[in-house]
């Protein structure tokens, strides 16, 4: 009788050495760990979140709704994290952010290719973010890429175009509104954040630091749901 193979022990699933190797959690600066850690705990998140988008879509595309609504379902939940994790951040005392931000130079989480491909893939298209300058050829590919396929808020108005159940309808709407709505909560607290530790100045790479956020705070990456309210 054959013995069932052992499974791999919990540090190498997760491939904690890799992992924490590139988390630069080493590094002699404990606040600039921090800040380094919650920035790349972003882009894991937006990883997931674009995982999920997808499967959204391609459930919308199979007609199924309830499978579309629980796949879009953690989503809110992880910006809601995303926002706490910009609550440690504010913990930074004014001078060290300032150190640390003068060690960034032009570097900026302007440059999230991934914060893009979410926007894209959900169908708020902004061009101009193409030109991005700190994006690698393979972000701009990925992102022109994001362009040409068919956004979930394509897939969510033939969805509902074709008369679906009203209550797998109505499940997919607010998991989508309660999506939205967390992004623009994560957004408009980055906003609060750079407003505390930059006050009116410019952001990194030249950006125009709180007053972009706040403008971008007000964007929804899926307007057509949310004009289904009006």
């Amino acid at each position: 009788m054959n013995a069932t193979p052992e499974a791999p022990p919990y540090g190498r699933i997760l491939r904690l050495e890799e992992l924490l190797e590139a988390a630069c959690v080493h590094e002699d600066d404990v606040e600039r760990v921090l800040f380094l850690a919650t920035h790349q705990c972003c882009e894991i998140s937006f990883a997931v979140a674009l995982r999920h988008l997808e499967d959204v879509r391609a459930a919308l595309d199979a007609g199924d709704g309830f499978l579309a609504a629980r796949r879009a379902a953690p989503l809110p939940h992880v910006f809601r994290t995303l926002v706490g994790q910009f609550d440690a951040l504010a913990t930074l005392t004014p001078a060290a952010f300032d150190v640390i931000r003068t060690a960034l130079g032009e570097a900026s989480g302007f440059q999230s290719a991934q914060f893009r491909e979410i926007e894209y893939l959900c169908g708020l298209r902004d061009t101009r973010f193409l030109n991005t300058a700190g994006f690698s050829p393979t972000e701009r590919q990925r992102l022109r890429a994001r362009l040409e396929e068919r956004s979930v808020q394509e897939a969510y108005h033939d969805y509902t175009a074709g008369g679906p159940d009203r209550e797998a309808a109505d499940a997919v709407r607010r998991t989508l509104l309660d999506f939205d709505e967390a992004m623009a909560m994560w957004r408009a607290r980055h906003a609060v954040l750079a407003e505390r530790f930059l006050g009116g100045s410019t952001g990194t790479a030249g950006s125009d630091g709180a007053s972009y956020l706040w403008t971008a705070a007000r964007r929804r990456v899926l307007p057509e749901v949310w004009a289904e309210l009006a």
